[in-house]
C-alpha cells in the first residue's frame, strides 16, 4: 500500500468528520465504522476523484470496504493514468 496515498486519503476523511480529526486512521478500518454511510461515501468518492485526478466507476467500489481497499484502488487507478 502506498503510504502517501493513505495519508492524503486520511486527510480527506478527516475533513469530512469532526469526530475523526486528530485521530490516526488505520488501513484496516472499515469505512462504515468511521461513520461513512452510503451518502457520505458518494461525497468522499467525489473528493477522491478531484484530489487524485482519477475516475472511479461504481463497479470498482463494490469490493471497497476499508480505508486500505480504497487506498489500493486509488493507487491502481493512478498507475493506469
Amino acid at each position: 500500500m502506498n503510504a502517501a496515498i493513505h495519508l492524503s486519503l486520511c486527510g480527506l476523511i478527516h475533513k469530512r468528520s469532526q469526530e475523526l480529526r486528530g485521530r490516526e486512521i488505520e488501513p484496516s478500518e472499515r469505512l462504515a465504522d468511521l461513520g461513512i454511510d452510503s451518502l457520505e461515501n458518494l461525497s468522499l468518492v467525489v473528493d477522491v476523484e478531484n484530489y487524485f485526478d482519477i475516475r472511479i466507476d461504481d463497479a470498482q467500489l463494490v469490493d471497497v470496504h476499508t480505508v486500505g481497499d480504497l487506498t489500493t484502488l486509488i493507487g491502481a487507478l493512478r498507475s493506469r493514468a
